[in-house]
């Protein structure tokens, strides 16, 4: 008779934790919705002091810190802590969510993270981040660009090439894209490769005219050709 009302005790207070859990997630839900990001996370993190893999409260947890982040970043003030804990709870929700459905925010996570890591330490090796980026979200054009800087900025061949391959996707795949055609357009520039410096500004320019480096960068190629064909060296 006692173990029978150990058992429904038992039952009892398991019963009151899930609805506890159900609880402080919808809080949690209805606090992100009107951008009570403090709010929205403690309400998170107590349901996940009952339940750590909930999936739901991971999830709520993740974007609330992925909107502080953002907020900051929108302001200029976001940290390299603020991302790296952000894309840890991306992560540790990744494990208990394969739908999917947080792929694009993650990979949004990771290439604002490492940026923030190039800021606070600019020798740092942030292409595993970016190609995690990539991976998650094959559209992340800013995690390709960026890819494509540092693999620019190393300066052997073999990087510089590759870097030219993946300025050529961007352009490609998105025209709109326009720091791509500037930067591709730099490494032909400085690979004294005039013509197609001149041709990748040019098409950079024709969607976006008003682009001032573009406009700059344009006339200084289109000068250096016409100098050349005057001087016979084209």
């Amino acid at each position: 008779m006692f173990g029978r009302f150990c058992y429904i005790v038992a039952l009892c207070a398991t019963l009151l934790l899930i609805a506890c859990v159900k609880d402080d997630v919808r809080r949690g839900n209805d606090a992100l919705r009107i951008g009570d990001y403090d709010r929205a996370i403690q309400n998170f993190s107590k349901a996940l002091d009952v339940e750590p893999a909930n999936r739901d409260a991971r999830y709520g947890l993740a974007l609330s810190y992925y909107a502080v982040a953002e907020e900051a970043e929108h302001l200029k003030t976001p940290t390299f802590d603020m991302w790296n804990r952000t894309a840890r709870e991306f992560d540790i929700l990744s494990k208990v969510d394969s739908s999917g459905r947080i792929d694009a925010n993650y990979s949004t996570c990771l290439f604002y993270l490492a940026r923030a890591t190039m800021a606070q330490n600019s020798a740092a090796n942030v292409l595993p981040l970016l190609d995690r980026s990539i991976q998650l979200d094959s559209l992340n054009f800013f995690s390709f660009n960026l890819k494509g800087l540092i693999l620019s900025e190393r300066g052997d061949k073999e990087s510089v090439e590759n870097a030219k391959k993946i300025f050529i996707h961007v352009v490609t795949r998105e025209p709109q894209f326009i720091s791509a055609y500037v930067n591709l357009g730099n490494i032909y520039w400085d690979e004294g490769d005039i013509e197609s410096a001149w041709d990748t500004w040019s098409a950079g320019l024709e969607r976006s005219p008003k682009n001032q480096s573009l406009i700059y960068w344009t006339q200084v190629a289109e000068d250096s050709l016409k100098s050349m064909v005057l001087s016979g060296r084209l």
